[in-house]
């Protein structure tokens, strides 16, 4: 990658540790340092030689750094902005992992310098959470889209998209709100829909009910798991592209409730066959 001779990571969880990991194992020679809350988190991260240097406070782990990467919910993000503006170098890049574009890039063009940020998002993650979850190999072939507001140099998109490169993942460019509504439809719809069939299913007697689910339950809910923090703020920064997809998901889901109670059988069998062919399509999508 491009000669940063240090890169911050703000944040060890999942996402943040997995990141360092990816640059160690892919070669990055320069210097690693990270902030993180928990002193334990530190600890460990410095006693695997996850990175160099793990500071309490964000300021001191940006301080040194040619490219900041904020790896915390996205509000939370916000905070940590105002938190390393005055630590930050001059030339030092700030970037992010959220899940949403066009609130964190406006945000942050209210909290850091002019031409600073680049929002960018790995298309990649698990339910499950924290240091321990960490792999090298998350960003393998993921997709990463790199966006920012207007005005941004050319050189800083190429300098963010360097970085998610070196971590074995594929980027592409998007302006922020285009990137927030097809989101909105491929990652958000899908985590409000499996956690409101947990909730459907599981509405009473679970422990009894539970018994019963097999691997569709828990292959169509297993990001209902996910972090309560980073998805709650996801459908806050995002809410009206979540609510129309929402929509459409009703559309949906009232038709084939409205042909069962009529008894269309042939209707449904028409659905589920439109819904196994558009499987089939956005499967096709995601190889290319």
């Amino acid at each position: 990658m491009r000669a940063e001779p240090c890169i911050s990571i703000l944040g060890l969880g999942l996402m943040g540790a997995s990141l360092a990991l990816a640059l160690r194992k892919r070669g990055y020679a320069g210097r690693l340092a990270a902030y993180a809350r928990k002193a334990d988190t530190r600890r460990e991260a410095l006693e695997r030689g996850i990175v160099d240097a793990a500071y309490d406070q964000p300021s001191a782990a940006a301080e040194e750094a040619g490219l900041v990467v904020l790896c915390a919910p996205i509000r939370a993000c916000a905070d940590l902005a105002v938190e390393i503006a005055p630590a930050l170098n001059s030339g030092a890049l700030v970037t992010d992992v959220g899940s949403t574009k066009g609130w964190i890039c406006r945000q942050m063009a209210e909290r850091l310098p002019a031409g600073t940020f680049v929002g960018s998002h790995p298309i990649a993650g698990s339910e499950k959470q924290g240091l321990q979850a960490a792999s090298a190999d998350l960003y393998e072939g993921a997709l990463t889209v790199v966006t920012s507001l207007p005005g941004v140099p050319e050189e800083a998109l190429e300098r963010v998209a360097n970085l998610w490169e070196s971590a074995g993942a594929r980027t592409c460019r998007m302006a922020p709100d285009d990137h927030d509504r097809l989101l909105a439809r491929t990652s958000h719809l899908p985590h409000v829909a499996a956690a409101a069939l947990a909730r459907a299913i599981g509405r009473d007697r679970a422990g009894e009910v539970g018994a019963f689910c097999g691997t569709g339950f828990y292959d169509s809910t297993r990001v209902a798991s996910g972090s309560i923090d980073m998805w709650n703020d996801i459908l806050r920064t995002n809410a009206l592209a979540v609510a129309e997809e929402l929509r459409a998901f009703k559309t949906e889901v009232e038709q084939v409730y409205d042909d069962l109670q009529a008894g269309r059988f042939a209707e449904v069998a028409a659905f589920l066959e439109r819904a196994r062919d558009a499987r089939a399509d956005l499967l096709k999508g995601r190889r290319r």
